[in-house]
């Protein structure tokens, strides 16, 4: 009897601990997650080829003289066209803006939600698509990294890839062969995470040319310094930025798991970010001082604003938004443009896509959702003119600031 009764007695102590662990969740829902055993097929998101093929259909299919399809590059190993996507053009009053997505190889979710709402703005004839064409001029580059977007094998599963692949030749550029290559570059071609970090690559300067302006004092650099445009993904959307002249500039990437704030464990869908280099970081070049000013952070702030706000509506699936945290990255696309007068948005949508990554393709179906969601209202809130109603006091007040990142309960 004593026996059972201390082995009766250990079970229901074991249970109740193990009861007390699984509630301790780490967010609100805990999950979903990728089970140990889950595969996740990549090629359920559209490499190069889809791409193209798409965009083709939708040009074919599109309304007399609403879109232009142009190839503004090529990716530094495979030589995969960069296309840009554009309605409207670049002289003209109305506001600009240039929406790039898939600057890192396995950050998909914009490449998709793009695609959805150039289909809508190519074909669709609904009164609201017409109030934007006619008020807003708006260019894409839907994937700027295909090379990066390959899917390839690993040990552990498929992969795509941060980097672009790139080789590090300085002979290429008309520099010593011993030329250190800049910080942002990985060798290790044995895991195929080799190249550039393309969002590193660019510098406030737009005129930058590596062959005649790098120097021994620029190399290699570091984090909170400009880059030096030496991937052909960086100038190709440094083209379009120069030929568009855009009002915002909105650059979609992927996060890994986070909750809301330090006092919001909701699990986090959405991190955004209206400034991404501080108002004193003042960058020379040629005797011209680039920042950001305080006009084109006002609306930075509004935009942001405007997104969380739609996110919020009815009974959203979308609504644990909180803003990314601080950053004084002047080498990156968001960082060089906004010091050259653009307001911006970052999105940082939950969800890597990699042997690591955390979310299936349900989950990444939301995730494309919502992107689509806040693109689509960022284009009415400037063809309506709302966007210029809010508070840009709203975005340092209102939006949960912190979003401390968890990890997978199952690891």
């Amino acid at each position: 009897m004593k026996k059972g009764f201390s082995l009766l007695l250990t079970l229901v102590l074991v249970m109740s601990m193990s009861i007390s662990v699984f509630a301790e969740a780490q967010s609100k829902p805990n999950g979903p997650w990728i089970q140990p055993n889950q595969t996740v097929k990549l090629e359920s998101w559209a490499s190069p080829e889809d791409l193209e093929k798409a965009l083709f259909q939708i040009n074919d299919r599109a309304r007399e003289g609403r879109m232009e399809l142009e190839v503004v590059g090529h990716s530094a190993t495979y030589e995969y066209p960069i296309y840009a996507v554009k309605f409207g053009e670049a002289d003209t009053d109305n506001p600009k803006i240039f929406i790039q997505t898939q600057i890192h190889g396995d950050e998909q979710a914009g490449t998709e939600a793009s695609l959805d709402l150039i289909q809508q703005l190519a074909m669709s004839n609904h009164p609201d698509i017409r109030e934007i064409l006619d008020n807003v001029t708006v260019w894409f580059i839907p994937m700027l990294n295909p090379d990066g977007a390959v899917v390839f094998e690993t040990p552990q599963g498929q992969s795509k890839q941060r980097q672009n692949l790139q080789t590090w030749d300085p002979e290429e550029f008309g520099l010593a062969e011993d030329t250190p290559a800049p910080w942002y570059y990985r060798p290790d071609s044995v895991s195929r995470e080799m190249g550039f970090d393309v969002n590193r690559d660019f510098h406030p300067a737009l005129e930058f040319d590596i062959s005649t302006d790098y120097t021994a004092g620029l190399t290699p650099g570091r984090s909170t310094a400009p880059g030096f445009y030496v991937t052909p993904e960086a100038r190709a959307s440094r083209a379009v930025f120069e030929e568009l002249q855009p009002d915002l500039f909105i650059d979609h990437h992927h996060r890994y798991s986070n909750v809301v704030s330090e006092d919001d464990d909701r699990l986090n869908t959405l991190q955004v970010i209206a400034q991404v280099v501080r108002q004193d970081n003042v960058v020379e070049h040629n005797g011209v001082e680039y920042r950001v000013d305080d006009e084109s952070l006002a609306l930075s702030k509004q935009v942001n604003s405007l997104v969380y706000q739609e996110l919020q509506k009815g009974n959203s699936p979308f609504g644990a938004v909180s803003r990314y945290p601080d950053v004084n990255l002047p080498g990156t696309a968001l960082g060089s443009y906004s010091m050259n007068g653009a307001a911006i948005m970052l999105y940082e949508t939950r969800g890597q896509q990699h042997p690591g990554g955390h979310t299936g393709q349900k989950a990444n179906g939301q995730y494309i959702k919502q992107s689509y969601i806040g693109l689509y209202e960022t284009l009415r809130g400037f063809a309506t003119g709302d966007v210029y109603e809010i508070d840009p006091a709203f975005y340092d007040e209102e939006i949960p600031y912190g979003s401390p990142r968890i990890g997978r309960p199952n690891n």
